[in-house]
C-alpha cells in the first residue's frame, strides 16, 4: 500500500454475496450515489471488524477476569503461603451442570463478576456492549458440534485397461485327465501353475519352479493376446482344483469355473479324480483351505488325502494367500525363496533379503536369483490396490521376520 495515490491504484474484486451485504448494510444508499465505491467498501470492512470485536469480547473479558482472580490469589498467597488459595483461584471445573450451561440468562453471573472490576467494566462500556454471553458455554457447544462433523474419505478405484475376453475351451487333455486321472504326455494345454505358457517371460520361468501344481490353459487365459502381456490385472482367482493319486504321486491341476462345470458329471462318476474347492485366505480369522479337504467331489476319496506341502506352498503363493497356516509353512516359504530369515548367520544378502547360493547356511533353495519382485507384482495384482504389507506374506516379501508372538500363535 506504499505510495498509494502517487501512481498506484487499488481495484476491489468481490463476489455477488459481498455486493448484497454492502447494500444491505447501508439501505439508505451508497456513498457514491447508487454505485459501490471505495468509501462503501472501507465502511463495510470497518463495520465487520467492529462486529468481530463485539463477538469475541466475551472471551477477552473472560481472560481478563481469570487474570484478575489469579493475580489477587497470588498476592494473597505471598502473605499467607496457603496453597489452597491458589488452588481455588487457578483450578477451573472441566464440566458444568445443565443449569450453568443453558440457563435462561447464562451471562448474568459473568456480568456481575466483571462489574466488580472497575477497570474492566469501563472498557466494555466504552465499546458500547450491554450484553455478554458466557465464553465457556460457547466453547462447550462448539465441542459438541465438532463431534458431529463427519469426513468422507474419497478413494479412487484403479481398474485394468479394457480388453477382449477370451472364449472358454475345454481341451481333450483335461477331459482325458478327468476320465483316467493321468496327464497326457506331452500336453500343450496343461502346464506348471507358476510357469504357464502365457507367463513365461513375466515370471522369469525356469526349471527352478516345481512342476506341480499344474494349471490348464483355459484357467490361465482370460483375455485375448495375453501371451504377449504376461501378468495382467485379469488374473483368474483360484477356486476349483482337480487332483488324482496320493502322496508324492499326487497330481494337482487348477481349472477354470467353465471346466469345473463341464467336467462335473464325469467327476461325480469317477473313481480316480477329485474336485476340490479352494479360497485364498486374506484375513487372519479366515479358515484355511490349503489342504484341499474342506469340500470335494466325491467325498469318499478325500478322507485320507491332503495336498502335499510343496503343492500348498506354491498354490498359496500364486493365489496371493496373505497368512500362513503354521510355522512350518512360514519356514518353507522363506527357505524356498532363499531369504535371509531362513539363513541365519549369512554373511551377505541382497536388498530384498535374497541370499545367493554361495552364502547360504540353512535350507536349500532351487533359485539362483531373487523372485521377490515378481511375487510382489503378482500379489499386488491379486490385491487390486489394497494394502497387504502388514500381513504375514507382506512381512516376508519385505524381508522382515515374523515376531515371536505371531509364531507362537501359528504354533497354537
Amino acid at each position: 500500500m506504499r505510495q498509494l495515490g502517487k501512481g498506484h491504484s487499488v481495484m476491489f474484486f468481490a463476489p455477488r454475496e459481498v455486493d448484497h451485504c454492502i447494500r444491505g448494510l447501508f439501505p439508505s444508499g451508497m456513498a457514491s450515489g447508487g454505485r459501490i465505491g471505495v468509501l462503501d467498501v472501507v465502511r463495510w470492512a470497518i463495520h465487520g471488524t467492529c462486529e468481530d470485536i463485539c463477538h469475541h469480547l466475551t472471551y477477552w473479558a473472560q481472560q481478563g477476569l481469570d487474570h484478575h482472580k489469579r493475580l489477587a490469589a497470588y498476592k494473597e498467597y505471598k502473605s499467607s503461603r496457603d496453597l489452597a488459595v491458589l488452588r481455588n483461584a487457578w483450578l477451573q471445573s472441566e464440566s458444568q451442570t445443565l443449569e450453568e450451561m443453558y440457563w435462561i440468562a447464562p451471562g448474568t453471573k459473568l456480568c456481575h463478576e466483571i462489574n466488580s472490576i472497575p477497570s474492566l467494566s469501563e472498557r466494555i462500556e466504552q465499546l458500547g456492549v450491554t450484553k455478554l454471553v458466557d465464553a465457556r458455554m460457547a466453547e462447550e457447544q462448539e465441542r459438541e458440534v465438532n463431534h458431529e462433523v463427519e469426513q468422507e474419505v474419497l478413494t479412487r478405484t484403479w481398474r485394468p485397461p479394457r480388453d477382449e475376453p477370451a472364449q472358454h475351451v475345454t481341451h481333450p487333455d483335461i477331459l482325458e485327465f478327468a476320465q483316467t486321472g493321468k496327464v497326457p504326455e506331452p500336453s500343450m494345454h496343461i502346464s506348471p501353475l507358476l510357469a504357464p505358457l502365457n507367463m513365461v517371460k513375466a515370471l522369469d520361468s525356469t526349471a527352478e519352479w516345481s512342476p506341480s501344481p499344474l494349471a490348464t490353459i483355459d484357467f490361465m487365459t482370460t483375455i485375448l493376446h495375453s501371451d504377449s502381456m504376461g501378468l495382467t490385472g485379469y488374473l483368474r482367482p483360484v477356486n476349483w482344483i482337480l487332483s488324482s493319486g496320493s502322496g508324492k504321486k499326487s497330481v494337482v491341476i487348477v481349472i477354470s469355473p467353465h471346466e469345473a462345470n463341464t467336467l462335473l458329471p464325469i467327476i461325480r462318476e469317477s473313481n480316480t479324480v477329485r474336485l476340490h474347492i479352494y479360497a485364498t485366505r486374506v484375513t487372519y480369522s479366515m479358515r484355511s483351505f490349503s489342504d484341499l479337504t474342506f469340500y470335494s467331489v466325491p467325498d469318499s476319496q478325500t478322507e485320507l488325502w491332503s495336498a502335499p506341502a510343496h503343492v500348498r506352498t506354491e498354490l498359496n503363493l500364486f493365489s496371493g494367500q496373505l497368512y500362513f497356516d503354521s510355522r512350518e509353512e512360514y519356514e518353507m516359504v522363506c527357505g524356498l525363496l532363499a531369504l535371509s530369515i531362513a539363513h541365519p548367520g549369512a554373511k551377505y544378502s541382497e536388498v530384498d533379503g535374497f541370499v545367493p547360493p554361495m552364502y547360504r547356511t540353512g535350507r536349500s533353495s532351487p533359485f539362483t536369483r531373487s523372485r521377490i519382485s515378481i511375487l510382489k507384482t503378482l500379489v499386488g495384482l491379486r490385491r487390486k490396490g489394497k494394502g497387504y504389507h502388514l500381513t504375514h506374506l507382506g512381512q516376508v516379501l519385505n524381508g522382515k521376520p515374523l515376531s515371536e508372538e505371531i509364531l507362537l500363535g501359528l504354533l497354537g
